[in-house]
């Protein structure tokens, strides 16, 4: 089974893309990409992306800069500590040019933020890449297989790259599955000898069950033009959320692409409101958006999340089934919401007097002495 999921993989990458290793996971494959690049290239730098999300194990959590998911976890992988705003082409080429940088790491759409270049960033990186030989990774766990209205993310910017990640979608969520897909010669300089043949390996990664849901995905999205779906119904989302915009000062932008949708909020214009959103943020930046969220939850049944740490930045992934009718469940769900937002004082705003109140009290409790009592 292992064979077919490979043969249908490769069928739907790039040509250059041509050798399948099966994992368990998002962070999994991404472990084993970096450890393919530093086999192929013989260097151990790896540069991200400011922002950047790859996974909490070791390797792929020394990519991102976040502190909260690394404190406490130090010291991280040498090396790994080098991460480039998006869009600054000048700091990657500063990064690059030393040729000692294994490979760039890339989200085509990252999972903080949903954030996309404005630029020609992601072309002008793949050139520099060549450049100076460093491979380029993307990691596809959340914007692969439909996610973005195209089978994969980077095929919006057409890029080649030298590996990408795969999980998630591609076992329709029901067990545990990963891939890395490389070129042939990156995997070969990996696996270079007869006595390297496990040099990466995995107990559970070609196991029967996952391979068959892999299989079985890869068919639905095939049947159901999800991918063209996704870009349909993406497109129409965005466009309805764009509609809210004129009726609540809230949103500041709606991104993304296909249905990996993210919808800014920033200071709204109203003179009442902008004192009830600074108190919200002079606690924590990220309290607006957890009061969208659990709203949404608790009164539409609706389940969305905060797109990241210190992010005013409500972030929705749909099923790729969606259809009109949930769409516009959710739009009009989201519009009742705001529209509570806007009444203050009001229930919405007692909600978030209530995050205030458990964020002052998670706080004093961190930082009271081991053994002693904050309220002592």
């Amino acid at each position: 089974l292992s064979g077919l999921l490979a043969e249908a993989l490769l069928k739907r990458t790039p040509p250059h893309l041509n050798a399948v290793f099966f994992c368990n996971s998002g962070t999994e494959a991404m472990e084993g990409a970096l450890k393919f690049a530093r086999a192929a290239t013989g260097r151990q730098r790896v540069v991200s992306l400011a922002s950047a999300f790859h996974g909490l194990t070791i390797g792929s959590l020394s990519l991102m800069g976040c502190e909260s998911f690394t404190e406490g976890f130090g010291p991280l992988m040498q090396g790994f500590d080098t991460r480039v705003p998006l869009d600054d082409i000048a700091e990657l080429d500063r990064q690059l040019r030393a040729r000692d940088v294994a490979a760039f790491v890339i989200e085509t759409v990252q999972g903080k933020g949903c954030q996309t270049p404005k630029s020609d960033f992601f072309v002008r990186a793949q050139e520099l890449c060549r450049k100076y030989g460093t491979l380029l990774i993307s990691d596809e766990v959340q914007t692969g297989l439909g996610r973005t209205g195209k089978m994969f993310g980077f095929q919006h910017w057409n890029l080649e790259p030298d590996i990408i990640t795969l999980a998630k979608t591609l076992s329709g969520g029901y067990v545990p599955c990963g891939a890395i897909i490389t070129r042939r010669e990156v995997y070969q300089k990996t696996f270079s000898r007869m006595d390297r043949c496990v040099v990466h390996s995995t107990t559970f990664g070609r196991n029967n069950l996952a391979m068959a849901c892999g299989l079985a995905s890869l068919e639905v999205i095939d049947q159901e033009n999800l991918v063209q779906r996704s870009a349909k119904m993406g497109a129409l989302l965005m466009e309805k959320i764009e509609g809210l915009k004129a009726k609540h000062s809230f949103i500041k932008e709606v991104r993304g692409k296909g249905l990996m949708v993210g919808i800014e909020f920033h200071e709204p214009s109203e003179f009442k409101l902008k004192m009830a959103w600074k108190l919200l943020h002079k606690i924590d930046k990220v309290l607006f958006a957890q009061m969208v969220v659990t709203q949404m939850l608790s009164k539409h049944r609706i389940l969305t999340q905060v797109a990241g740490h210190a992010m005013d930045v409500l972030k929705i992934l749909p099923p790729l089934i969606i259809g009109e009718k949930e769409l516009d469940m959710f739009v009009n769900g989201l519009d009742d919401v705001l529209a509570e937002c806007r009444k203050f004082p009001g229930p919405m705003w007692e909600l978030g007097n209530n995050f205030v109140r458990a964020a002052i009290g998670s706080r004093r409790t961190s930082e009271a002495p081991s053994g002693v009592s904050a309220s002592a």
